[in-house]
């Protein structure tokens, strides 16, 4: 569990040889390869990929004009189920698979391209018919055929359209110059026709350029009269219009028919270039290649017998600027695995630091759970989760791993808190009698309602933020904890013995002092007094009876003195060895004074939301639940309305608000104050297979 354990597989052999080891190393697939420095190419690697990308381009540019989504979306789950099952795909080499690209995708692609093809012409012409109709919308009341307009042996003649304003000042500039004024429909635009001398054709189209008027001309092979030319424009767009529409229809039915095998198709084209591109410039020198790259530990033997036909050798990292470029492979059981997605949007763990994963596993039940404790609801998000998990591919099955397991947790909270759909567990009928003496599950009974929001009374609601604050204690001392021992490897004992473990111990006598004030019921001025023998909340049953308010108030206080004097000594140390990081003991001295105590305070009370969180929850169902009551119950059609929609607007709002609250308090408040993170991902030679099931022919 964590991180895998990595060494070097180096891989030597002839050049020409290196498309045969890429198939080999594509079928180990375990492979990080290291870029190379040496710009040797291969000439064999370079024409494969070539072919590798021109076919992946023409199957991704079908792909894209076909709208066909690379995954099955929500949406599509949801409401149709759809799953699209792997293809069994037969391999030998690298090349072959190529070459079966190059021989199998016309048959697959060849129709849809042409239809892409037709679509694109059809989207033109009616662009180009469309922006020829505009124009002639001005004139097309005009009978005047222009098709002897122009300039001509003894006359200039043209029509223009001019802005209505502009009419007096064009004449102006144009006396001399025949121009005749035609108005049209629309009253900002007019017409004018003017006759001219040829000497004068450049004088009048400097002038009308001027008022950014142009010659009007009908293109060729459309009828000269504007009122023909505007009727015909309008018959093309129609025309076309039709064909875009049997376009689109036969389209959607191929894109429905050939889904699977394009994006199959398509995933293999990917694949190999993808490949290709990883491997296109192994080390070495002009005859011989080398290939080198991280491979599991676990996985040497099975390298070795990949590679057996060429000389290949696995050695453990010893190089310290290898180690630096060491990526990161997770290894963790399936459970866990499913929380990997968080870990990796806070960054990758670096060689030798531990994988957050397994505890984000251990805590992010209990928040989600805590927060969203509702039997009823949590069971529905599981099988949402479910749904996806089992129909999703790639991130949305892994998403929906993580949803079932987050709505697994809030059931069965649920169970603990009593609740579901906002009704109590131990009033719903069909349960009753299971949870009473000599029913079936009477011995489990006390875990219902154990966190109960059956009433919400002062006492409940104190008990569930008790709680909640105790999780977050835990939550943040096992963070602090590990922030020790990552200081304690890198080497910083000074910082170890004056800033983090007197922070532990700062953090503990702040913590106790809180559960001392609530143990003399609040009376902060007076809990060192001896009057105050009561028990210290959570501590007294880890110590003894002797534990008593005011016994452990003084301790706790000493401790924090203590704790901040050290901290206040290391951190002017520090500023005095370091002075180029700013500090001054004046900052220091506040920053412990100020920083640290409210620091300590304000993340634990952050944790709080745990406890607010399902309070609102509560809150929120019991306002739908006396609605539905106060309508008529399930005999009225308002009331079942009511509270089916008001389940499920809660479910999914607080769902996610729960989720964001649960990343929070673990991205702000845990990941912060130990988790560093930074490393590369583990690349493996091969992208995950969604479409495809590879079957390698060698043996």
């Amino acid at each position: 569990m964590g991180t895998a354990d990595l060494k070097l597989g180096t891989v030597i052999l002839p050049r020409s040889e290196s498309p045969k080891a890429i198939s080999r190393l594509t079928e180990f697939e375990w492979y990080h390869k290291i870029d190379s420095a040496n710009d040797l190419v291969t000439p064999e690697i370079d024409d494969l990929l070539l072919q590798a990308q021109q076919t992946f381009q023409s199957i991704d540019d079908v792909i894209k004009g076909m709208g066909i989504p690379l995954e099955v979306g929500i949406m599509e789950i949801l409401f149709k189920g759809t799953v699209i099952k792997k293809k069994d795909y037969e391999i030998n080499e690298i090349e072959d698979m190529v070459a079966d690209l190059n021989k199998e995708s016309p048959s697959i692609i060849d129709e849809p391209a042409k239809l892409l093809e037709d679509a694109a012409n059809t989207r033109l012409s009616i662009e180009e018919y469309s922006s020829l109709k505009d124009t002639l919308e001005v004139i097309k009341k005009m009978k005047i055929d222009l098709s002897g307009f122009g300039l001509m042996k003894y006359f200039f003649t043209n029509l223009f359209v001019i802005n209505s304003a502009d009419y007096d000042e064009i004449s102006r500039s144009l006396e001399g110059v025949t121009i005749s004024k035609y108005d049209l429909e629309n009253k900002e635009k007019s017409a004018i026709l003017v006759i001219s001398d040829t000497t004068d054709s450049e004088k009048v189209l400097k002038v009308l350029r001027s008022f950014n008027s142009n010659t009007f001309k009908i293109p060729e092979g459309f009828p000269q009269i504007p009122s023909e030319a505007y009727a015909l424009a309008e018959s093309k767009i129609k025309e076309l219009t039709t064909k875009q529409a049997t376009i689109k229809k036969q389209l959607a039915k191929l894109a429905k028919k050939s889904r699977r095998d394009i994006l199959a198709l398509h995933e293999k084209a990917r694949i190999s270039k993808d490949v290709l591109e990883t491997l296109r410039k192994p080390g070495g020198t002009k005859n011989f290649a080398v290939i080198q790259g991280f491979i599991p530990a676990n996985m040497e033997s099975k390298f070795t017998n990949s590679t057996k036909q060429w000389m290949s050798v696995v050695e453990d990292i010893t190089d310290p600027k290898m180690k630096e470029e060491i990526p990161t492979l997770f290894n963790n059981g399936k459970f866990v695995r499913t929380f990997e997605v968080i870990t990796k949007s806070q960054g990758i763990p670096k060689a030798g630091e531990p994988d957050p994963t397994p505890m984000i596993a251990l805590m992010w039940p209990i928040f989600y759970g805590l927060m969203f404790a509702d039997m009823g609801h949590g069971l529905l998000l599981m099988a949402l989760g479910l749904l996806f998990k089992f129909k999703g591919q790639g991130e949305l099955s892994r998403w929906g791993m993580l949803i079932a397991i987050s709505g697994a947790s809030a059931a069965i909270a649920g169970v603990g808190a009593g609740e579901a759909f906002g009704f109590h567990l131990d009033h719903m009928g069909p349960l009753e009698g299971l949870l009473d003496e000599g029913g079936a599950l009477h011995s489990v009974s006390w875990i219902v309602g154990i966190l109960s929001v059956a009433e919400l009374t002062f006492d409940q609601v104190i008990d569930i933020l008790k709680v909640s604050l105790f999780i977050g204690i835990v939550h943040l001392i096992w963070a602090m904890t590990l922030r020790v021992i990552r200081l304690v490897k890198e080497g910083h004992k000074m910082v170890v013995l004056t800033e983090a473990i007197p922070n532990i111990a700062l953090y503990g006598g702040i913590v106790v002092i809180m559960m001392c004030a609530i143990g003399s019921q609040y009376d902060v001025m007076n809990m060192y007094s001896k009057v105050h023998t009561e028990a210290v909340p959570w501590v007294t049953m880890f110590l003894g009876d002797w534990a008593e308010v005011w016994i452990i108030t003084r301790i706790s206080v000493i401790i924090v003195i203590a704790s901040m004097v050290i901290m206040m000594v290391g951190g002017v140390m520090h500023a005095k060895k370091h002075p180029d990081d700013g500090a001054d003991p004046a900052s220091v001295i506040m920053e412990v004074l100020l920083g640290k105590t409210v620091e300590s305070l304000a993340h634990t009370i952050s944790y709080a939301r745990l406890g607010i969180m399902l309070l609102v929850h509560a809150a929120l169902l019991m306002t739908v639940n006396n609605a539905f009551t106060s309508l008529g119950g399930s005999e009225s059609g308002a009331a079942m309305v009511m509270i089916i929609g008001g389940n499920l607007g809660i479910m999914m709002i607080e769902g996610l608000i729960v989720y964001i609250q649960s990343l929070r308090l673990h991205l702000y408040e845990f990941f912060t104050k130990w988790y560093v993170g930074g490393a590369q991902p583990f690349r493996q030679i091969r992208p995950e297979l969604i479409y495809n099931q590879f079957i390698w022919k060698r043996k």
